[in-house]
């Protein structure tokens, strides 16, 4: 399915200015994609959610949503020529234009609907109108993770918060790295494995649900993951295209697995979790050397990954939030894509930086 040409492959570090651009496009092309997956992953467990066959799957595309960011926060850092305070005040405002109008306008028109959904019997605790108004200040500064008992259709930005957690606290840890490649090792290490260690170490002592699960420092350690394979990328690109091929296929493996596993309920949710955690290496590995999933589902995975935010701050209302009757979460989870879509257009592309816009344009051009 992957087949690399010699001419992408980065057989060489210092590789010539042509050939360098072409694999960081297609290599941001392939993040879009898994992007993209994690997003159907998100569909997949909510759509389906009242089968209590597909536990699991939201927290495999979350765990990829978080890697990926992860990726990103470093690189951009990295790119920065600016001083301390400047890098990290431009990092978080850029975020913040881009991200900000789009989760405002959300918050509006879902806090308005509330005050007629809470009519619609059979709902979940918390969905009368006076919970969306208490939780609309969390969620306006991204504290949700950190505040339970709001309605069902603001639990999905709990997410939304962690990654903007570690948007401000990104900068810090870069600049406690320093410049020195011993002292980027040892703090990033150090960091990446505390939090790993909570992250596993968490839901293995306690198997009951709570909102713990979604805190900073439970759920924050795939974008430490992310961050520091960025930094190491160095020693990634010399990994042989055999081992890159074979990762890759256990990578598809270990999702094909995690798929079987969930048939199984809740009893093996923590396993199907760890198999689909296998995805994070053949992301990395796609998107350093320049491998995006070609023709057809290629095109449709990186057009959801491209819009994913907005697709992914719609597809609550319409499935685990029961406005709809059960049959019909399928349906709503589709119902996301195009509705997310139209929310992109309107509240979040007109804020993408320049570089997103042009690698958006591009994207939309038919090849010739």
């Amino acid at each position: 399915m992957f087949e690399p040409t010699t001419a992408l492959l980065p057989t060489q570090l210092a590789a010539p200015p042509d050939e360098a651009r072409l694999r960081s496009a297609r290599g941001s092309a392939a993040l879009d994609q898994w992007r993209g997956l994690a997003l159907l992953l998100v569909l997949i467990s909510h759509g389906f959610f009242f089968t209590n066959r597909v536990n699991g799957a939201g927290r495999i595309g979350v765990n990829l949503f978080f890697f990926i960011s992860g990726i990103l926060v470093f690189r951009s850092l990295a790119k920065s020529a600016e001083g301390p305070w400047e890098r990290t005040t431009s990092f978080c405002w850029r975020r913040l234009r881009r991200l900000y109008p789009a989760l405002l306008a959300y918050l509006a028109v879902i806090v308005a609907a509330g005050y007629f959904l809470q009519r619609i019997p059979g709902q979940p605790p918390h969905s009368d109108f006076a919970s969306y108004l208490r939780a609309w200040p969390w969620a306006m500064i991204y504290l949700t993770n950190y505040h339970g008992g709001g309605p069902m259709a603001m639990g999905q930005l709990w997410s939304l918060g962690c990654e903007m957690q570690f948007y401000i606290v990104a900068p810090l840890i870069f600049l406690l790295g320093g410049s020195g490649l011993r002292r980027r090792l040892a703090v990033f290490a150090v960091l990446t494995a505390a939090l790993m260690g909570m992250g596993i170490i968490y839901p293995l002592r306690r198997t009951q649900l709570d909102v713990a699960k979604y805190h900073f420092e439970i759920a924050v350690w795939p974008m430490m993951l992310g961050f520091s394979c960025e930094f190491a990328k160095r020693w990634f690109l010399k990994l042989p295209l055999n081992i890159v091929k074979t990762i890759f296929a256990l990578g598809w493996l270990s999702l094909a697995a995690a798929m079987a596993l969930m048939a199984f309920g809740m009893e093996t949710k923590l396993l199907v979790i760890g198999v689909g955690s296998i995805l994070l290496l053949p992301c990395l590995l796609g998107y350093l050397f320049g491998l995006p999933l070609p023709g057809k589902p290629g095109a449709f995975l990186r057009w959801c990954g491209e819009r994913t935010y907005s697709m992914y701050l719609w597809q609550q209302p319409f499935t685990i939030c029961d406005f709809l009757p059960n049959p019909f979460h399928p349906l709503g989870a589709a119902l996301a894509l195009p509705i997310g879509a139209v929310w992109f257009r309107f509240f979040e592309k007109p804020f993408l930086s320049a570089n997103r816009s042009h690698r958006l344009s591009a994207s939309e051009t038919p090849a010739p």
